[in-house]
């Protein structure tokens, strides 16, 4: 009886060994564009119906609508930033000595369409680390940034040539706007000059442009973010 009762057991336990588990599908690596980009929850942040800014560490988060963007090395003009009435447009500072240039720009759309990204910029002429803002510029035309990946782009890049444009411009029209504008000591720093531009003054660029449009699925409801960003040249 013992010895029935030891075989029965032992047919049933055997399956159950030799049964080998399935083995576990790879998972194929994602990238989560929402979790990367969203505003994290704690963190100083400005906010309207239209427009949520927020920044944390390097990056700043743009939302609007159900869309997302965000960009190293860039904060908020809180003097010039009007949320409320003209969120459409808006200003940040870019951090001393860094650039947009090469930098991966993520957007995530939500339920908006494909979202166009734009990039150009402007040069100003520079008396020492003082750009000359309400004077001449040149300004780029617009460049259509290329997706690297889905909802990844990377800033356009400005060679050596291009970041020197600047109107043609007689020494003299320079000087005069000193003159009336300026202070003692830059006027002190370009009387003496004959060209331009010629050190101290020089052309570099002062603002870049970067524009969103998309259209919305369900309202049909255009979007047109524009983003000014002014360069830094003191530290």
């Amino acid at each position: 009886m013992k010895t029935s009762f030891f075989l029965a057991a032992t047919l049933l336990v055997l399956p159950a060994c030799q049964h080998s588990a399935k083995p576990e599908k790879a998972r194929p690596v994602q990238i989560d564009t929402m979790q990367l980009i969203a505003p994290p929850a704690t963190s100083v942040k400005v906010a309207s119906n239209e427009v949520y800014v927020v920044s944390r560490d390097s990056t700043t988060y743009i939302r609007f609508g159900d869309s997302y963007f965000s960009l190293d090395w860039i904060k908020p003009d809180a003097k010039r930033n009007d949320y409320e009435l003209h969120p459409d447009t808006l200003f940040f500072l870019l951090d001393h000595s860094h650039s947009i240039e090469g930098q991966m720009l993520a957007v995530t759309t939500g339920e908006t369409e494909k979202v166009k990204v734009s990039q150009c910029y402007e040069t100003s002429a520079i008396i020492e680390q003082e750009p000359l803002l309400n004077w001449k510029h040149y300004r780029s035309p617009w460049e259509l940034l290329s997706a690297e990946a889905s909802n990844f782009f990377i800033c356009k890049k400005y060679s050596a040539a291009e970041k020197t444009r600047f109107p043609p411009t007689d020494i003299s029209h320079l000087q005069q706007y000193i003159k009336q504008h300026g202070t003692p000591a830059q006027y002190a720093l370009v009387a003496q000059l004959d060209n331009f531009p010629v050190p101290p003054v020089r052309v570099a660029i002062s603002r870049y442009y970067i524009r969103l449009d998309g259209l919305t699925k369900k309202l049909a409801c255009k979007i047109n973010k524009l983003l000014i960003i002014e360069v830094s040249f003191k530290g």
